[in-house]
């Protein structure tokens, strides 16, 4: 057990968003997946993701997509 998430987040004028985010079980929080260690490095170097909130950083940062119909 453990700490699960570290964040940061400014909010700033106008809607400005910017935040930090590591989730040191790795993205998907299973034991078996190979994402479940893939942020534990830089939890332990304490370093972070940044997080994308507008639709175009999204886009610009994919690495896929799914379509759900």
């Amino acid at each position: 057990n453990g700490p699960v998430m570290r964040m940061v987040v400014e909010l700033g004028p106008n809607g400005f968003v910017r935040g930090e985010n590591i989730i040191p079980a790795g993205e998907s929080g299973i034991a078996a997946s190979p994402f479940f260690a893939d942020q534990a490095a830089l939890w332990l170097g304490n370093r972070t993701l940044p997080m994308r909130y507008a639709v175009d950083d999204v886009v610009a940062h994919a690495i896929g997509h799914d379509v759900f119909e």
